[in-house]
């Protein structure tokens, strides 16, 4: 399906990024690895190159304005184009809403939304000189229901829903589309770290669909929206979190009815 195309994405060393990155190879594409670590970032590479598919790493903190700007414009000179960006980068630190610190707030802030916003607007601008581009940014359900202790994170990630509606509208002349997703619990190397196998059982059930999601899941999702086909989709942000959002606070009744035997 992306025979020919360069997809650039972010945060690829590992997680939802790393298989967004491999499901993109295995479709046909050129794959930019861009990433904060040059380790991992250099694993993902050598699996998109044991595809049969070119590969390139660039290393930078997408908070850097100018580090994204060389990583573009160095990829644009090594692959010769860039027809898709997925924006996946993010970081997050928990902390309950009284003891977040200004450093804290500010950090968040810099990766998940202005890092967004420099990968966007400096991939835009290449893609608009060829009058195409798809542009697929990760948000969160986070950025539609309020998360624990997660206060930055969750405004971040509404600001990547806003953003995204705003570079639909400002981008189409361009014939460039821009889209979001907004996973819910996904089962990544972060997750696990995080969790015990137990508190992880104890989350599932809180789902709807009684399991945490899958990268490949999400990998599947990015693919569609950044089809040439997909060419009537832009400003959306598709929710793929297992019911999640839908439930809302009905999901509390329905875990206590699990726990009690009733369905």
């Amino acid at each position: 399906m992306f025979k020919g195309q360069v997809v650039m994405v972010t945060g690829a060393g590992q997680g939802i990024g790393k298989a967004i990155a491999l499901r993109f190879a295995r479709e046909g594409a050129d794959i930019a690895v861009l990433d904060i670590n040059r380790k991992t970032a250099e694993a993902t590479a050598r699996e998109v190159r044991d595809l049969a598919r070119r590969a390139s790493v660039k290393v930078a903190d997408i908070s850097v304005f100018k580090a994204v700007e060389t990583a573009v414009h160095e990829v644009v000179e090594e692959l010769e184009r860039l027809d898709v960006l997925i924006n996946n980068a993010g970081i997050e630190k928990r902390a309950p809403f009284l003891e977040i610190t200004p450093t804290d707030w500010q950090r968040q802030l810099d990766v998940n939304l202005s890092g967004t916003f420099y990968c966007m607007q400096a991939a835009a601008r290449e893609m608009a000189k060829r009058k195409y581009g798809r542009i697929v940014s990760l948000a969160s359900v986070a950025g539609f229901m309020a998360p624990i202790d997660l206060t930055p994170y969750g405004v971040a990630k509404s600001g990547i829903i806003g953003l995204t509606r705003s570079m639909a509208l400002e981008l189409a002349d361009y014939g460039i589309t821009a889209n979001a997703i907004a996973p819910g619990p996904i089962d990544t190397e972060m997750v696990r770290a995080a969790w015990s196998k137990e508190a992880l059982e104890e989350r599932a059930n809180h789902l709807p669909i009684r399991r945490l999601g899958k990268t490949e899941e999400i990998a599947r999702v990015a693919l569609f929206l950044a089809a040439p086909e997909s060419s009537y989709i832009s400003g959306a942000t598709l929710v793929v979190d297992g019911g999640s959002v839908a439930a809302g606070a009905y999901m509390v009744e329905k875990y206590r009815r699990r726990k009690a035997g009733q369905g």
